[in-house]
């Protein structure tokens, strides 16, 4: 698949070292090699919304939309936040501001 990032999402990376960001980064290229949404693992669609999905990743969560193109999907990492942050409703506002 394609993958794209958002400013915020390489700004919380860029934050992270050590083990969380090796994590990370192993998740960013197995979502690279996956033929489909459904090979990636830990990967769970967000039910309010169409296209956000979010990939849990130790304590963090990626969240990413997923554009379905004619000549292919495309991945978009919108926001890389803590468990805790997950799910909070100006996080949920956001994601549902970008979703198809």
């Amino acid at each position: 698949m394609k993958v794209e990032f958002s400013k915020d999402f390489i700004k919380a990376l860029d934050k992270l070292s050590g083990k969380i960001h090796h994590s990370i980064v192993e998740a960013i290229n197995e979502v690279i090699d996956a033929p489909r949404i459904e090979n990636i693992s830990n990967c769970r669609k967000i039910e309010s919304l169409n296209s956000v999905y979010r990939i849990k990743i130790g304590s963090k969560r990626a969240f990413f939309v997923l554009h379905v193109q004619i000549d292919g999907e495309t991945v978009k990492f919108e926001y890389l936040v803590s468990r805790g942050e997950a799910y909070d409703k100006k996080n949920i506002e956001r994601l549902r501001l970008r979703d198809t």
